[in-house]
This record gives structure tokens, sequence and C-alpha cells, in this order.
């Protein structure tokens, strides 16, 4: 059963997956980035699959927003809307990625729910 990192409380927010080793730096950008642009997130630590699509996948599947983002051990992201098939996520950023990188994860996250042009 995944640990709840916080709250999902009744508001709709872009639900993180993120596995145990995923590193906080990551976390924090892209967070930061979603927050940005003005959605909310909410975090969730899932001790398994090791694999950011799948986690995003799974993570959009819950999101009342319909969109997920997941985080592997080694650092790579992804972002998923439900309504896509697992294997085609919206977007990934490899674990080599940069900060910036990693905070523009966030922000297409957040545009997705917004309906806005991906950045």
């Amino acid at each position: 059963m995944p640990e709840q990192l916080t709250a999902p409380g009744p508001r709709p927010a872009v639900l993180v997956y993120r596995h145990p080793g995923a590193p906080a730096v990551v976390l924090r950008q892209v967070c930061a980035g979603v927050e940005e642009e003005g959605v909310p997130t909410d975090v969730t630590e899932v001790p398994g699959p090791d694999d950011a699509t799948a986690l995003a996948h799974a993570a959009a599947g819950e999101s009342r927003l319909g969109v997920g983002i997941g985080l592997d051990a080694a650092g790579a992201a992804a972002v998923h809307h439900g309504t896509l098939p697992e294997g085609t996520p919206v977007v990934t950023t490899p674990a080599q990625a940069l900060s910036s990188d990693w905070r523009r994860v966030g922000r297409i996250a957040a545009r997705v729910v917004k309906h806005l042009p991906l950045v």
C-alpha cells in the first residue's frame, strides 16, 4: 500500500507517484513546476514499480484531474494523462536531466490540466 506524504483531501490535484528511492531534488523541482502554474500536487510514495511511465499512468488513473507524474529511483520523470495508453506518456525526462528539465515536466503536467499549449 502506498504511503501518503501529503494529505490528498477533497481538492483536485496532479498526483505524483514517487518511488521511495527517487531523488528529493527531482521531487522538489517537479512539484515547483506544477505549482508555478497554479495547480496543486499530492505526493504519494509507491514502493513499486520502479518505472516513471508506469507510475505516471497509475497516478493519472487515480487523479481527479486525470493527470499524473511518475518519478523513478534513478530520477527519471514522466507525465501521463488518464485517457492515454500506458506506453504513451505526454512527456518523459531522463534521470540525467537538469533541474530546469524536471521543473518543465511539472509545468507541462499543469498545462495539460489547464488545456493550455505545452511549453
